[in-house]
């Protein structure tokens, strides 16, 4: 059935600790296997026919054909891996989990003359990729490394594996969420036997849920009848029976229908699972108003109906509660936590939640029984409400906490406001033209569009008619696209073997692409230099480092300047790719760089995010160290030069959280949110001010000549004047969720006229760039945020001025992804395009 996305575990009483989200920028990235299975379009079991450690080389022989049709038989691989591989020895640890009696999984996706595989076999994964020969036939595959974080995605068996896969791509049931926590590594060597291994781990998403919903449904319809002696030896539960058959039943009918008859259910909002939710909502509502009219009722024939419960009640509810919380752990242990969570297991939970509530009600009556009976009172004064209305108060609460925490993320974006007025009193700006477009990106794949899957992460930039970016291509990889601006088409997409997922924002400078790949625990990377007209490499091989290159490179002087993490900052020749100089970084030397460098007046700007909170001015010939200022903060984003002084925006935390703990500090940094931005003399790294905030900004500045503008993960746009540091004003941008892009803004004739920012909940706003007064907000169409801190908007906007005879147009792009809203899990690269004028 389509992926109903996790719900808050804070909305019922049964908290039950849900997947924790990957954190971002520094950047790290679980890989859920829905999505791999989504993205990828061959996967098919498959036997080791030959293995030989010493060439290295293996013969793998395609067996059962999960999803689609490969266009080959066998895969022979060079197992002699790339660098990484080698200096990991990842190559040995294969051979040692390879046999011909172990059948594999293989993920294949193929991207223009690329097929990029990822390979599981008993709780290991590892990547290999083919080419495809000039000939159009052969494809030569190489082993590339072992994949130890692709654990978190899955880490059983392989049997476990095909019957997941299997299960999930006939939506019988969702696969696993991927587990944060899961330590990085490989599954058991072929000399110990499987059911030896410790490290297997249970049966997460293997027995699909609805072997469990058979058995408990026919409870379920059965509750009358079941409890028909309860309720009379009760007296007064006969609604709450009602409502737990009746809601059960529905719900579990509708996930039927819903899984394997969706043609039957008309395609409208009426029969979304959000308004069945509704349903049942109003069901229970109904019940807890029948119920408390028919105990006033029966109170007033007889008062003895208000006494405190007894010993057998309280029993039979604790009876029913353990039942109800067995089915829960149940669902979980064949499952998953979300299943019960989701329809139609949901329901169930909340029965239990219900009966808990009736419980700890009823535990109170008897605790405060001597207030019920005052001496000298006859009859006995008990006020009181009936356990059966307690019991029903929590299935509505659980129903309306679901409603609201599942509201779409369209209309009910709450809007831009909270604007704090500086001096101007009239607002001035652009007025927006026409309604934004979405514009899906796609390549020519055997002469058809075919859409690309994954998202936008990095930032964009403008060539002539093309857009530059980075992707997310799902399954651990990634790719570099130009896209024309208008059409949408991928005219320039560059696939390397491995690419790793693409956060850093690609450089154009003399018809040369220079772009980095990897997320924060990937190490091993590459810069590239690739011609802009055909995407062939410039330099080959490319410029590799032993950790991950997030920043955007720098190029001047003949030179490119770049960070590599925990290897600090390069410098390499531009045209040759050869090393120059290295500004070393490590725990040893206190030093960890992601932010693009920052370069200006023959020096070099960075900041450091781990070991130690500093900015840096280097020698750009040399690499001399200049000055080093402590920021107190964490610098991730990258600084900021213009008119002698350097801005930096730093903080705690990262991109998805406001406060983590990085294990390769050897101790807990952050204690509580905090955010700043500091400007700096770029001659001699004196701190000139600092502008406090209430938590942290990891993206660079937008400066014009007056103002420093922020998006900060409060949810608000921070205008502050550059040469005091006070504030000018500051906006909420939507939601109160954070903003995880840098603000643009649009200058004609050297003054500020708009300043464009977007939430990461979708909402494009345009700001008038005096007061910081919403000029206009649009959602971005078919971009829908699904509620987790890499599913925001990450992408800052860029913006192309033209003159006009009245007055100027402006052309705003920010990219992202578009959501198939039957299919959340189904994600397509785009990029939005606004335009708003001034004048006629």
């Amino acid at each position: 059935m389509p992926h109903f996305p996790p719900r808050r575990a804070a909305l019922v009483a049964f908290v039950l600790g849900l997947t924790a989200a990957p954190a971002l920028a520094v950047i790290t990235k679980l890989t859920p296997l829905a999505e791999v299975l989504e993205s990828d379009q061959f996967i098919f079991v498959a036997k080791a026919e030959k293995l030989d450690p010493e060439k290295p080389a293996a013969v793998f022989t395609v067996g059962k054909k999960l999803k689609g049709e490969p266009p080959f038989d066998r895969v022979p691989v060079n197992m002699t891996g790339d660098d990484e591989a080698k200096k990991a020895g990842d190559t040995k640890a294969m051979f040692e989990r390879l046999d011909a009696t172990r059948e594999l999984v293989f993920f294949v996706r193929k991207q223009g003359k690329l097929y990029n595989a990822k390979v599981f076999v008993e709780g290991t994964w590892f990547s290999i990729y083919g080419q495809l020969d000039a000939d159009g036939k052969t494809i030569r595959w190489a082993f590339l490394h072992g994949e130890p974080f692709l654990r978190r995605t899955f880490k059983g068996t392989t049997a476990e594996m095909v019957k997941t896969v299997e299960d999930a791509l006939a939506k019988k049931a969702k696969p696993p969420e991927p587990d944060e926590k899961e330590k990085p590594g490989y599954g058991p060597t072929v000399a110990k036997k499987c059911g030896e291994d410790s490290t297997a781990g249970p049966l997460l998403g293997v027995i699909p849920s609805f072997v469990l919903v058979g058995p408990l449904a026919i409870v379920a319809a059965l509750f009358p009848g079941v409890f028909a002696r309860l309720a009379v030896g009760m007296k007064r539960w006969r609604a709450f029976l009602v409502v737990a058959s009746v809601n059960s039943t529905l719900a579990l009918v509708y996930w039927v229908f819903f899984a394997y008859f969706p043609e039957v259910l008309p395609s409208s909002r009426f029969f979304s699972p959000r308004a069945v939710t509704l349903y049942l909502t109003v069901s229970a509502f109904v019940g807890l108003l029948w119920a408390g009219r028919r105990y006033r009722r029966m109170a007033a024939e007889d008062a003895s109906i208000t006494t405190t419960p007894g010993r057998v009640e309280l029993l039979t509810l604790l009876g029913l509660a353990a039942f109800a919380g067995a089915t829960v752990l149940l669902t979980a242990a064949f499952a998953d936590w979300n299943s019960t969570l989701e329809i139609p297991m949901r329901e169930f939970t909340f029965i239990g939640t219900g009966l808990l509530a009736a419980l700890a009600y009823a535990g109170y009556r008897v605790l405060t029984k001597r207030a019920d009976e005052p001496a000298g009172t006859s009859p006995a004064v008990r006020l009181s409400v009936s356990g059966e209305s307690a019991a029903l108060a929590a299935l509505v609460l659980c129903g309306v906490a679901t409603l609201v925490n599942t509201a779409p993320s369209g209309p009910a974006i709450q809007g831009a406001g909270g604007a704090q007025k500086g001096d101007a009193t009239e607002p001035i700006g652009p007025r927006l033209v026409g309604e934004p477009v979405a514009i899906e990106v796609y390549e020519l794949e055997a002469g058809k569009k075919e859409p690309l899957f994954g998202n936008v992460m990095s930032n964009m930039v403008i060539d002539g008619e093309r857009l530059y970016f980075g992707v997310d291509s799902g399954g651990n990889a990634g790719r570099i696209i130009g896209a024309n601006r208008t059409t949408g088409l991928a005219e320039f997409a560059y696939d390397a073997p491995g690419l790793l997922p693409v956060y850093c924002t690609p450089t154009i400078a003399n018809g040369k692409v220079y772009c980095g790949e990897g997320l924060h625990e990937n190490k091993g990377c590459r810069l590239f230099c690739v011609h802009t007209k055909d995407a062939t490499d410039v330099w080959n091989p490319p410029f590799r480092t032993g950790s991950h290159t997030e920043g955007a490179p720098v190029v001047a002087g003949g030179k490119v300047y770049f960070t590599g993490g925990e290897d600090g900052l390069y410098c390499a020749d531009a045209n040759t790719g050869a090393k120059l100089w290295q500004f070393a970084g490590g725990k040893e030397k206190g030093i960890h760089i992601d932010g693009a460098p920052a370069v200006a007046d023959g020096r070099v700007f960075v900041g450091s995010g781990l070991y130690s909170y500093v900015a840096v001015a280097l020698d750009a010939n040399t690499g001399e160290e200049k000055w080093r200022t402590d920021l107190k903060l964490r610098s991730f984003g990258p600084p900021t030069v213009s008119g002698g002084k350097v801005f930096y925006a730093v903080g705690t935390g990262n991109m998805a959280f406001d406060t983590y703990d990085y294990p390769e500090e050897g101790e807990a940094r952050d204690k509580e949110p905090a955010g700043a931005v500091v400007c700096l003399d770029a001659a001699t790294g004196k701190e000139e001010w600092r502008f406090p905030l209430p938590k942290s900004v990891h993206t660079g500045l937008a400066l014009d000549g007056f103002t420093a503008y922020v998006g900060c993960r409060d949810g608000f746009v921070y205008a502050i004047d550059r040469k005091s540091g006070k504030l000018r004003w500051k906006t909420e941008v939507g939601a109160r969720q954070p903003v995880l892009s840098c603000p643009a803004v649009a200058q004609n004739g050297g003054q500020p006229v708009a300043v464009y920012a977007v939430a990461t909940v979708g909402l494009m706003v345009c700001l008038n760039p005096q007061t910081g007064e919403v000029v206009w907000q649009k959602e971005l169409p078919g971009f829908r945020w699904d509620g987790t801190p890499n599913g925001g908007v990450m992408c800052a906007p860029v913006v192309q001025t033209a003159l006009t005879p009245t007055g100027s147009k402006r052309t705003i792009y920010v990219g992202a992804r578009l959501t198939d809203p039957a299919n959340p899990v189904k994600r397509t690269v785009a990029f939005f395009r606004f335009e708003d004028a001034i004048g006629e």
